[in-house]
């Protein structure tokens, strides 16, 4: 079972093969197209130590950010080299250094009001980090938290489960329609085996890996 705790566990143990060492450049490609005004808030569930979030506060982005790990959040300062100061809420532990709040804690004690004025989700890592059986949770909630208006960049795994139990998740691109076309227009952008890109999925078993680039414009 995929929980809290084994999430905890892989950051201490440094088994964090999930993150990436540049900025992504799916979102480098796509951000133009949302149009998002410079200086709105920008949020990346689940968003661990991603060089996206400096490279999204450097574009102009007040980036909010959640992540269980506390870990991971002064790890990502300290390699950014960025002081912060850290609050306790009722909920989170907050971190925040210029335009850049981290919020230390789970993605499920969210409120709608922590995120009432996003205009853009940034989804690379934590769709696919939920097993099939917990992934309805996850889009009742995040439809819940974010702005009617927002729209929302979302990148997922998809191969055979049978091959690798995961994480990462195989999820289907029927999946993310069926849930999530109720609230957006939802564009697939762009979709590419990318098994010769990750030899490390190769030896674990995989035959297949597509990586699916999708845009979901906001049409609540």
């Amino acid at each position: 079972m995929v929980d809290n705790q084994h999430w905890l566990d892989r950051w201490k143990e440094n088994r964090i093969g999930f993150h990436e060492p540049a900025v992504n450049q799916h979102l480098k490609t796509y951000l133009p197209q949302f149009a998002v005004p410079v200086g709105a808030p920008v949020f990346l569930p689940l968003c661990g130590k991603a060089l996206d979030i400096t490279w999204l506060a450097q574009q102009g982005y007040e980036v909010i950010g959640i992540e269980l790990s506390q870990l991971a959040i002064e790890s990502f300062f300290a390699e950014n080299s960025l002081d912060y100061e850290r609050v306790e809420s009722d909920r989170f532990a907050i971190y925040t250094s210029g335009n850049i709040r981290l919020l230390q804690g789970d993605f499920y004690d969210l409120r709608n009001d922590d995120l009432s004025a996003c205009h853009f989700v940034y989804d690379r890592a934590a769709l696919i980090a939920m097993e099939v059986t917990d992934r309805p949770r996850y889009y009742e909630h995040m439809l819940s938290i974010i702005p009617q208006a927002s729209n929302m960049l979302l990148i997922t795994l998809e191969y055979d489960q049978a091959e690798m139990l995961g994480p990462p998740f195989s999820v289907p691109t029927d999946e993310v329609i069926q849930n999530y076309q109720t609230a957006f227009s939802i564009d697939l952008l762009e979709a590419n085996d990318i098994i010769d890109e990750r030899p490390r999925w190769r030896k674990v078993g995989l035959t297949a890996l597509r990586e699916s680039v999708f845009r979901l414009e906001s049409c609540r």
